[in-house]
C-alpha cells in the first residue's frame, strides 16, 4: 500500500527528483532525451518515492511518571493516543515499547484497526502506580535490535534519569543506525519550573514513600536540577542529531501534539 510520506529512496511516482548519469542496463524509458537532444548527453531521470511511515513510541513508565496525580503519564497517554488517530488516518503504523521496573512490553509497528485497539487498551489498563524505575538505555538497545530500519522513535520520558548521558547516547546509536529519533521531556511548569511551590512543603518520594520538608533553597535546587537536565538533552541532541522538545502537562494536549509533529 503506498503510504504519504516522501522515501529517502528514489522509486517511482508523478514528482521528478533529480538526473543522473546514464549507466548499461538503465531503462531507456527512463533517459531524458531533451537534454540528449541539447547537450548529447545521456541522462536517466530519478523519481521521489513515497513510503508508509513506522512510528514507535519508547515510553517511560518509572514511578516520576506517575507522580503528582499522574500529570506526566496522562500527559504522555494523550499524546500517544492523537498519534494513534493521525497515523491510522495516514494508513502508517503505531508502534510502542513501554517500559517499567521489571517489565517491558513492545507492540510492533502495525497500521491496523486491532493493532491500534489494542496499544491503547494496553495504556488503559496500566493506569495503577509503577513504583521503580525501568531501564530506558537496556530498552532502546532492544529497539536498536528489534525495529525495521528508517523507523520513526518518539521517546516520551521526565528528566529523572540516574546518567541522561548515557541514555542519551544510546539514543544517538538509534540515529547512527538511520532512525529518526524525538526525544519528548515532559516537565510541569508549576511543581518543577517555579521554585515556589514545594518551598515549605512536605513532599513524599514517589518511589520509597519517604516524607520530607523542602525549604526554599531546596526546592530551588530542584529547579535548578530540571532546568540542568534539559541543558544536557538540548546538548545531547545537537551532538547526536536528535531532534527535542520539552512539555508542559499544563499545556492543551493539541498544543503538545503540535509540538511533537512538527
Amino acid at each position: 500500500m503506498t503510504g504519504l510520506h516522501k522515501s529517502p529512496d528514489f522509486g517511482f511516482s508523478l514528482d521528478f527528483a533529480q538526473h543522473r548519469a546514464y549507466v548499461p542496463g538503465d531503462a531507456p524509458k527512463f533517459i531524458d532525451w531533451t537534454v540528449l537532444a541539447r547537450q548529447d548527453k545521456y541522462l536517466t531521470k530519478q523519481f521521489e518515492a513515497e513510503s508508509n511511515l513506522r512510528a514507535y513510541f519508547l515510553l517511560d513508565s518509572s514511578a516520576s511518571m506517575h507522580g503528582s496525580a499522574g500529570a506526566k503519564w496522562s500527559c504522555a497517554v494523550r499524546q500517544i493516543a492523537l498519534s494513534a488517530a493521525l497515523l491510522s488516518k495516514q494508513r502508517d503504523a503505531l508502534g510502542l515499547l513501554d517500559v517499567r521496573a521489571g517489565e517491558e512490553v513492545l507492540f510492533e509497528a502495525k497500521n491496523t484497526e486491532d493493532a491500534m485497539e489494542q496499544l491503547l487498551l494496553h495504556l488503559a489498563n496500566r493506569c495503577e502506580l509503577s513504583v521503580g524505575n525501568g531501564s530506558m538505555v537496556a530498552a532502546t538497545e532492544r529497539l536498536l535490535s528489534q525495529i525495521p530500519p528508517r523507523s520513526e522513535v518518539i521517546v516520551l520520558t521526565d528528566v529523572y534519569h540516574e546518567d541522561l548521558q548515557a541514555f542519551t547516547t544510546r539514543l544517538g546509536a538509534l540515529v547512527d543506525a538511520g532512525h529518526f529519533v524525538k526525544l519528548v521531556l515532559l516537565v510541569s511548569r508549576e511543581e518543577e519550573l517555579d521554585a515556589q511551590f514545594y518551598a515549605g512543603s512536605f513532599v513524599a518520594d514517589a518511589e520509597t514513600g519517604t516524607k520530607t520538608m523542602l525549604s526554599l533553597k531546596d526546592a530551588e535546587g530542584l529547579n535548578a536540577f530540571v532546568e540542568g537536565q534539559i541543558q544536557i538533552v538540548k546538548e545531547q541532541s545537537a551532538l547526536y542529531g536528535m531532534r527535542y522538545t520539552v512539555l508542559e502537562v499544563e499545556d492543551n494536549p493539541l498544543h503538545s501534539f503540535r509540538k511533537i509533529i512538527s
